[in-house]
């Protein structure tokens, strides 16, 4: 078993106040059913929320993300996350928000690592962490504009 890690960061101007934007981020659950991939997510109460993900596989690994994370919505600017308990994957990141670049938008940027663990020899390591790392880039990708458009969409 290795672990996998990843990150991605990515951010994005949506055509909406900081308030509509920090909004649905506070919904943890509607915000985080836009993810790509997550096929259920529960609030277990306390902050702490249980995910499942589709299947990820590129021929040599399969995975099924299946984790409990714990969200930090002290302040509406920053939500930050970070995972709870022993699972085979883990995330760890933050919403950031600021005022965007024109009158009533907002800058909403992604920041997230995670590592999976994986039932791989560790010599093929360095063959798929560029995939993993390609992964994250585009579920950070079509995570924040399914935000922007739920968001400007009303």
């Amino acid at each position: 078993m290795v672990a996998i890690r990843s990150a991605s960061t990515r951010g994005t101007e949506v055509r909406a106040a900081p308030d509509a934007v920090r909004r649905l981020l506070l919904d943890v659950v509607t915000c985080g059913l836009l993810m790509p991939g997550v096929e259920s997510l529960i609030d277990e109460g306390d902050g702490i929320y249980h995910y499942r993900l589709a299947t990820l596989s590129n021929g040599a690994v399969s995975h099924t993300p299946d984790h409990r994370t714990r969200f930090d919505t002290g302040d509406p600017g920053r939500i930050t996350w970070e995972p709870v308990g022993s699972h085979n994957f883990r995330s760890w990141g933050e919403f950031r928000t600021t005022s965007g670049t024109s009158s009533g938008s907002t800058y909403l940027e992604i920041d997230t690592r995670s590592e999976a663990d994986v039932d791989v020899a560790a010599v093929v390591l360095p063959l798929v962490e560029p995939f993993a790392r390609q992964q994250s880039d585009q579920v950070t990708e079509g995570f924040l504009a399914a935000i922007k458009q739920r968001v400007e969409e009303g």
